[in-house]
C-alpha cells in the first residue's frame, strides 16, 4: 500500500475532476474537492492534519476562492479554545494531576464493595476525565490502571472464562466511557467546538454552561446504559476486592504530596472552568445588564482558555523552568488544530457554493418532521464517524445541515447541528472508529468480534438516547 501511496493520492485528486463535469452541470470543481477531501479523510491515505491543509490550497488550486478567504478559518478563535485547552491538558498530565485524581478515588472503601460498584467508578471517572481532557488522553491514561485491576485480581476468579469477560468489560469501558464524556462540555470532543461555531455564525450562541445542560445528561444517560449493556453482556462471578484499595493507595502514596506545580495548575484549570461557566450564569441571572452582554462577548471560550493556559508559560518551579515549557507544549496535538481549521474552511466553500444546500436537500428531502430530521442528522453522524474520525464526520455534515435548515430561524436548526455533533462523536464499532477504541484493542484483550458486538448495541443505544433526549434539552 505504502509502495503506492503517491499514486493513489494523485488518483484521488485528478478523478473527481473529470467525473465532477460528466455528472454535474454546476460548482464542479467544488464538486471535485468535496469529493477528493471526504475520500482522503476516509482513507487515511495521507495524515488527517494534512489533509486539513489541503483543503485550503486545493480551494485556490481549483479557483474555488480566494487564498486570504481560504486560510481565513485557520485565525478562528475557536482553534485558540483548542489550543488553549491542549495547553492544560497536557500540563494536568505533566505534574500527574489525573492520576491523582484516579488513586484518590480508587482507594476509597466505595471500590472495594463488589465488582459492580468498582466498574461503575471507574467507568465515572474515566467520563470526568474526558470532559477536560481529550477522549485520546484519558484512555492513555486510563487504560494502564484497567490492565493493573485486571491483573491483580485475576487469580480470585474460579473460572478463566469469568476473568476474561471481566478484562473486556473493564476494556470497553475505558474506551466507550473516555468517548462519551467528550459529550458532555465544549471542549470535550472536536465535534462540539465545530457545532457551537456552526450556531455561532447563525446567529444562534452557546454559552459553556448551555452546552453543558444538554450534554452532561445525555452523557451521564449514555454512561448509565453502558454499564447495564455490558452488565448484561459480559458476565463474570463476584470475587474478594481487598487487595484492590490497599494497591492505589500505595499508588497513590507514590505519586508523594501535592506539590506547588500541581497546585498552580488546579488553579489555572479551576479558573478556566470558572471563567467558562461564569458568564453564562449571569447573563441569566441579569439578562438586561449591558455590563454583563459585554462580558460575554469578550470572554468567549478561546479567550478564556488562552487567559487560564497562557500562565502556566510564566509560573517558575523549584527547578528554575516554568510549570510549562514550549518544549513540553510542542507535544499537544497540533494535529487536531490542522484538521479543525481544514474542516471549517470546507464548511465554509460547501455554504459559499450553495452545494451544502443542495446536499442536504438530497438528504433531508423525505424528512416531514423535525424529529424525523434529528433522526437522520444522528444516523448520518454515527454511520460516518464509524469509517472516518468525528472531526472529519462533523465537517462534513454539519455544514450541509446548516445550509439546509439555517434559514428558518428557529430552534430546530440548534436542534439538528447538535444532533449530528453527538452521533459524529460516536463510532463505537471497530478499532478504526476512533482513538480510545484503537488503544484498548491495541492491548490484545478485546476481540474484534466483541468489540462490534458491544459497538452495535451500543450505537443503537446512543441513537435511541439522543432523539429521546435532546428535545427535552432544546
Amino acid at each position: 500500500m505504502k509502495r503506492y501511496t503517491f499514486l493513489y493520492f494523485l488518483l484521488i485528486l485528478t478523478l473527481p475532476l473529470v467525473i465532477a463535469p460528466l455528472l454535474f452541470d454546476q460548482n464542479q470543481s467544488m464538486i471535485a474537492l468535496f469529493i477528493s477531501i471526504v475520500a482522503l479523510w476516509f482513507t487515511e491515505l495521507v495524515p488527517l492534519a494534512v489533509t486539513g491543509i489541503l483543503v485550503p490550497t486545493l480551494a485556490c488550486c481549483y479557483g474555488i476562492t480566494d487564498p486570504k478567504s481560504a486560510f481565513a478559518p485557520f485565525g478562528n478563535q475557536i482553534l485558540f479554545l483548542f489550543i488553549g485547552a491542549f495547553f492544560l491538558g497536557k500540563a494536568i498530565q505533566t505534574y500527574r494531576l489525573d492520576k491523582r485524581v484516579a488513586y484518590s478515588i480508587l482507594s476509597t472503601k466505595l471500590c472495594s464493595y463488589s465488582l459492580n460498584t468498582l466498574i461503575a467508578i471507574f467507568a465515572l471517572i474515566c467520563w470526568f476525565l474526558s470532559m477536560w481532557i481529550s477522549n485520546t488522553a484519558t484512555c492513555v491514561i486510563m487504560t494502564p490502571i484497567a490492565l493493573g485491576i485486571s491483573e491483580i485480581i485475576g487469580d480470585n476468579f474460579s473460572e478463566e472464562k469469568s476473568h476474561k469477560n471481566f478484562t473486556i468489560c473493564i476494556l470497553l469501558i475505558t474506551a466507550f466511557a473516555s468517548s462519551i464524556g467528550g459529550l458532555a462540555t465544549p471542549i470535550g470532543t472536536p465535534p462540539n467546538v465545530l457545532a457551537i461555531e456552526y450556531l455561532a455564525e447563525l446567529n444562534q450562541t452557546i454559552s459553556f454552561l448551555d452546552w453543558m445542560k444538554i450534554g452532561v445528561p445525555i452523557s451521564l444517560c449514555m454512561l448509565v446504559a453502558l454499564l447495564l449493556i455490558l452488565k448484561l453482556k459480559l458476565r463474570f462471578s463476584k470475587i474478594d476486592l481487598s487487595e484492590i484499595r490497599l494497591l492505589f493507595k500505595q499508588k497513590l502514596r507514590e505519586l508523594g504530596k501535592i506539590s506547588g506545580s500541581e497546585i498552580a495548575v488546579s488553579c489555572c484549570f479551576l479558573m478556566a472552568i470558572v471563567l467558562w461557566i461564569l458568564p453564562g450564569v449571569l447573563a441569566q441571572c441579569f439578562p438586561e445588564s449591558q455590563s454583563i452582554l459585554l462580558i460575554n462577548k469578550t470572554l468567549t471560550m478561546g479567550i478564556v482558555a488562552l487567559i487560564a493556559s497562557i500562565p502556566l508559560f510564566l509560573i517558575p518551579t523549584r527547578d528554575g523552568e516554568t510549570i510549562l515549557t514550549w518544549e513540553q507544549a510542542q507535544d499537544i496535538d497540533w494535529g487536531t488544530v490542522l484538521l479543525f481549521g481544514g474542516g471549517l474552511c470546507l464548511g465554509n466553500l460547501l455554504s459559499e457554493t450553495g452545494l451544502a444546500a443542495t446536499l442536504g436537500e438530497s438528504m433531508f428531502s423525505s424528512t416531514s418532521s423535525i424529529a424525523t430530521a434529528t433522526a437522520v442528522a444522528v444516523l448520518s453522524g454515527i454511520i460516518l464517524s464509524e469509517f472516518s474520525s468525528n472531526t472529519a464526520a462533523t465537517a462534513i455534515l454539519v455544514p450541509i445541515i446548516a445550509a439546509t435548515f439555517g434559514t428558518t430561524g428557529d430552534s430546530s436548526i440548534a436542534t439538528l447541528i447538535i444532533a449530528a455533533a453527538f452521533g459524529a462523536s460516536y463510532g463505537f464499532m471497530l478499532p478504526v472508529s476512533t482513538p480510545p477504541n484503537a488503544i484498548v484493542y491495541g492491548t490484545g484483550k478485546v476481540p474484534l468480534g466483541e468489540m462490534i458486538k458491544a459497538g452495535v448495541i451500543f450505537d443503537f443505544t446512543g441513537f435511541v438516547i439522543i432523539n429521546l433526549l435532546l428535545h427535552l434539552f432544546l
